[in-house]
Parts: C-alpha cells; structure tokens; sequence
C-alpha cells in the first residue's frame, strides 16, 4: 500500500491571500470568518463555527451559504451561521449572518478557510482494510478511508481520503475516486477555486471500469449504491447519488448532484445535466442528452440521425415551426 508524503502543499496564487491569514483550527468564530472571507457580520460575533454545510443539513455548529431567495424555504431550522446577501440577510432577522456582495464566491473563499481542517482531520485517521483486499502496482489508498473485503484495486489506481468502499468490490486500473469536483466561483479575478469537504461513499458489490472519475462530494457524500456497474472513462460528479443496480456504458458523464434511481441503464455517450432526479427503472439510449428529470419509468432517447449540416438546421426549424 502506498501513500503519499503528508507535507502541505504550497497555495496556488489566487488563493495565497486567503491561506496567508487562515489559521489552524477546530472552530473559528463568526466575526473572524467574515473578516477572512471579506463580510459584515451579524449576530453573535463570538458564535463558534466548526464546519461549512450544506443548506438544507447546516447544524448549530456549521455555517451554510444562501445565493438565491428559493432556498430560504429549505433552509436549516438549526443553521448556526449563513453568508448571503443583503436582500436576503433581510429575511432571515433572527440568523447569525455573514453579508457579502458575492455569496457564492464567499461560500469559495470559506471553503478553502475550512479545507485546512479538512486536510489535518485525514492525515490523522489511518486507512482501515477489510480481508482479502488485492492492491495492484502504483495505486495509492490515501489515509482515512475504508475498504471492505474482497475488494480489488487494479494497477494505477487513486483513492483520495474520506472513501469508503463495500465489500466485494472491484476498481480498474487509472480510475480515480474522491477527486476534486469541478467547482469555482467566477470573479473580477478569474475563477475562484471551491474545495470539496466531502467524500465518497461506494456500496457491496459495485464494478468500476478503467479510467473513470467519480469526485468527492463538495458539502457531504458522493453516493454509489449496492450492485452499481460503471464502464470505462465514464465521470461521477461531485454529490451524485447512483442507486441500486444501476449500469452506465462507457463515455457517459454527469454534473453534479445529479440522482439516478435504481434499476436504471444508462447507455454510452449519454449527459446529464447537474441538479436533476432519474426515476427507477430507466433507461436512456446511446448519446442521449437529458436536460429536466426524468420521473416516470420507461425508455428515453433523445438522438437525431446524422446528416448533412444543413439538413440538420432545416430539419431542426421544422421542428420549432410545428411546434
């Protein structure tokens, strides 16, 4: 089993200002991450905050972020802090509140004040292996993960912190599981990197071809359930949720917290856009791409026979004229 050096990576540029002032910690107050992430706070500024959350689970201890006024609904009844902006900080009157201009590209520069407990808390736990588990040559098992019994890395292979794998599993060689998501906040700056504070959760008995991705989880869990078949070269956003039984030919690809039933079949080349739901028991054809949930089971496709350029527009503006 390999691992890596422990030694802390030097901050890419556009984030040395952030690094240059974050501290190590297990709490940081909410006076003070505001004043790192550049925010007003509101509240109790002594409030101790502990993690960065998701909205809808932030507990008393975390901090959540709120970009847009659909969410205040499903907004944490236990929230200990949220960062947002003024027109919305005006309707959470009885929230510790951290007001920026930006929330989303705050909620970036709080995930990187918070990535360093990340980082500490994984180098301190130590890798757990079940029986039976068959490592190949050049792969690396990160520290705080779990493997299960009978579970067989192939050659190549990386496995970042915070994995958990089931039994009776087995990864081909070049996959990658626990990457980092494709996650940034633009800014007058360039893009603004978001780390990823979550992990990924693989089930008993799932199958991961060659050279697929499957990213860790932003705020929480990338979820792959019991009995999941996954081709090559095919990519798990970060946050996606694959149920029970489902199988994805090879080149297929989804954004983030995207959830698939079970039973499902997903062909090759198929995209699926971040932020929708697939039904149980569905199956969407080869170079297929759903753009709205799917909530009836059935048989979905979504592909135009190729031809010439110009057929292709006519035949598309026909379409729109009977429409």
């Amino acid at each position: 089993i390999r691992r890596p050096p422990r030694s802390t990576p030097k901050p890419s540029s556009a984030a040395s200002d952030v690094y240059k002032r974050q501290i190590l910690m297990e709490s940081i107050t909410l006076e003070k991450l505001a004043n790192l992430i550049g925010g007003t706070p509101l509240g109790s500024f002594d409030l101790q905050l502990s993690n960065l959350q998701d909205s809808k689970e932030c507990d008393e201890h975390s901090v959540c972020y709120l970009k847009d006024e659909k969410f205040i609904n499903t907004l944490s009844n236990n929230a200990g802090a949220v960062i947002t902006n003024q027109v919305l900080a005006d309707q959470l009157t009885e929230q510790n509140l951290i007001v920026v201009d930006d929330p989303y590209l705050a909620y970036a520069s709080a995930s990187k004040v918070f990535f360093q407990k990340y980082k500490n808390e994984n180098h301190s736990i130590e890798s757990v292996f079940g029986k039976n588990v068959v490592i190949g040559k050049n792969s690396v098992v990160n520290s705080n993960c779990q493997i299960g019994n009978n579970v067989v890395i192939h050659d190549n292979v990386s496995i970042y912190p915070r994995t958990k794998i089931g039994d009776n599993c087995i990864i081909h060689s070049g996959t990658v599981i626990g990457s980092d998501g494709f996650g940034y906040a633009p800014s007058s700056d360039g893009w603004s990197k978001i780390e990823h504070l979550g992990g990924v959760n693989i089930g008993k008995n799932v199958e991961i071809g060659a050279k697929s991705a499957v990213d860790r989880g932003a705020l929480g869990d990338t979820t792959i359930e019991d009995g999941v078949k996954i081709d090559n070269h095919v990519h798990v956003a970060h946050n996606s949720f694959i149920g029970e039984n489902t199988a994805i030919a090879g080149q297929s690809g989804m954004a983030g917290s995207v959830k698939i039933g079970k039973n499902c079949q997903i062909a090759g080349q198929v995209g699926i856009v971040g932020h929708i739901e697939i039904a149980d028991n569905v199956i969407v054809m080869a170079k297929t791409l759903v753009t709205k949930s799917l909530k009836e089971p059935g048989v979905y496709s979504g592909v135009m026979p190729i031809q010439k350029h110009k057929e292709s527009l006519k035949f598309i503006a026909k379409i729109k004229n009977d429409g």
